[in-house]
């Protein structure tokens, strides 16, 4: 019997914690990666650290070309679960070599090397992405601020991982701006597309994260 994401979430309580994350986050993903998705080059899109597809799966449903990845063979195996096209990668490695192929558009929510404060590993993994995306492609990337995290001061803010992106000279701006400020419960069908565009406005006051699109520059 094929497995599901339901029955490998119930053999793992960690899989589990996850999935239902997703879940209760979907209606909020859903109208802001519409949103985000204006930004996309026509093409495919690789998600780096996927965790279980959830974002994929909603940019397949929207009509994109997606492949989710993660470095976890039991990540890969629930995105696989899902049915969507599944790799892993090891974002600080080869990932043109891992995926088989390159692509428009790289996708990263909160992907850990390009979050703890390892100067080297952020520009070796910027490399990375530089060199599996195809010419004048984009790297969106959702950066979290660590501010739950044990110890905070372990990461680089969003801010300053904007700007090691932008001064490692692969990369230029196309947009960056803050974004999330209302609790997921709060989303309903019928209020969605309203409390997004909240998200958005106030995020300028405060926000728990910062969004950026960057374009490949040829090197």
């Amino acid at each position: 019997m094929a497995e599901t994401l339901d029955t490998l979430s119930l053999a793992d309580p960690g899989l589990c914690k996850r999935v239902r994350t997703g879940r209760r986050h979907a209606l909020r993903d859903g109208e802001f990666l519409r949103m985000l998705s204006r930004h996309f080059c026509p093409g495919p899109i690789l998600e780096l650290g996927a965790s279980t597809g959830h974002l994929s799966a909603i940019l397949r449903e929207q009509g994109f070309d997606v492949t989710a990845s993660e470095v976890e063979a039991r990540l890969v195996r629930a995105i696989a679960s899902r049915g969507l096209n599944a790799a892993l990668v090891d974002a600080t490695q080869d990932i043109a070599a891992q995926t088989g192929r390159t692509f428009s558009n790289i996708l990263a929510q909160a992907v850990s090397p390009l979050i703890r404060r390892d100067r080297v590993r952020v520009l070796a993994t910027l490399a990375r992405i530089h060199a599996a995306l195809e010419p004048a492609g984009r790297f969106i990337n959702i950066a979290p601020y660590a501010w739950r995290q044990p110890a905070p001061g372990n990461f680089f803010s969003p801010k300053e991982q904007f700007e090691i992106t932008i001064e490692c000279g692969l990369f230029r701006s196309i947009a960056c701006f803050p974004h999330q400020v209302l609790p997921p419960a709060l989303y309903r069908p019928w209020n969605a597309r309203l409390l997004n565009l909240a998200d958005h406005k106030l995020a300028h006051l405060v926000s728990t994260r910062l969004v950026w699109i960057v374009e490949k520059i040829e090197t």
